[in-house]
C-alpha cells in the first residue's frame, strides 16, 4: 500500500488518462485553471491540442495503450494523483462487435493505468465506472466496470474514488444520435464539465480510502465544490 500521509495542503501533482476525451478535456481544463495543481502528466494515443505550451503539462503519444503498465515510471517522477477518465463510447457499448474492444479498453487499459499509477507511487486514484457496476452481475457491461473496480481497489491506493455516474452529457455538438435520444438532445444527464469538477473535488478533498460515489453523491461532491470555488 501506498503510505504517504495525505495533506491537503499537498499540491496536486497529477498523471492522467484519457485527457482527449469529453470529460477528460474539461478535467484537462479545469486542472490548468487550478492553482492546488502544480503539473500534469497525460498519457494517450495522440496528444491534446488545446494546452500544448502549457508549462503544466506534459504529454506522452502511446500508440499501444494496452502496454501502458510497462510505461516508463522515470518519467513520472513526484506524481501523487492519478484520474482515469478513459471509456468506451455511449455509441459502441451495447455493441456485441464492440464487446473485445470494451474489454481491452474499459478493463486492459484501465486496469494496465492502474498499475503503472500503484508502480508510480501515486496516493490517490480517481476512476469513472459506471451506475451499477458489479464483478458478479451477468451483464457484461457492469460486470467489466466492476471487475476494473475490483482490480483499483487491490492495487492498495491510500485513497482511492470511484465515480459511477449514469448517463453522461458529452455536450452540444459532442453527441451521437443515441446519446442525443437519451439525453433528449442533452436537457438530460450529467454534464461532463460537472463530473469534472467532481473529480478535483475528491482529490482535494476525500479523507476515505475508499468511496464510492452513484450519481447522487457525485452532485453533492459537485455543489460542496462550487460553494468552496
Amino acid at each position: 500500500m501506498n503510505t504517504e500521509t495525505y495533506n491537503k495542503e499537498n499540491k496536486m501533482r497529477v498523471l492522467i488518462i484519457g485527457h482527449t476525451g469529453a470529460t477528460g478535456q474539461d478535467l484537462l481544463d479545469l486542472l490548468i485553471a487550478t492553482p492546488e495543481c502544480e503539473s500534469i502528466v497525460a498519457i494517450g494515443r495522440r496528444k491534446s491540442d488545446t494546452h500544448i505550451g502549457s508549462s503544466k503539462l506534459t504529454q506522452y503519444v502511446l500508440s499501444n495503450m494496452l502496454e501502458i503498465a510497462s510505461f516508463d515510471t522515470a518519467l513520472l517522477k513526484g506524481v501523487n494523483v492519478a484520474f482515469c477518465t478513459i471509456g468506451t463510447t455511449f455509441k459502441d457499448v451495447f455493441k456485441e462487435s464492440k464487446s473485445a474492444e470494451y474489454q481491452a479498453v474499459d478493463f486492459g487499459i484501465a486496469t494496465g493505468f492502474a498499475n503503472l499509477a500503484q508502480s508510480a507511487g501515486v496516493e490517490f486514484f480517481g476512476i469513472i465506472t459506471g451506475d451499477k457496476s458489479d464483478s458478479k452481475s451477468k451483464h457484461r457491461m457492469t460486470r467489466v466496470k466492476g471487475e476494473t473496480e475490483d482490480f483499483v481497489i487491490s492495487q492498495g491506493f491510500c485513497r482511492v474514488a470511484i465515480l459511477r455516474p449514469g448517463l453522461l452529457n458529452r455536450g452540444k455538438g459532442r453527441r451521437g444520435w443515441l446519446e442525443q435520444i437519451f439525453t433528449f438532445g442533452g436537457i438530460f444527464g450529467l454534464p461532463v464539465a460537472k463530473l469534472a469538477k467532481a473529480m478535483v473535488c475528491m482529490a482535494c478533498n476525500q479523507t476515505d480510502s475508499l468511496k464510492r460515489y452513484e450519481s447522487v453523491d457525485i452532485q453533492k461532491a459537485i455543489l460542496n465544490f462550487e460553494k468552496a470555488s
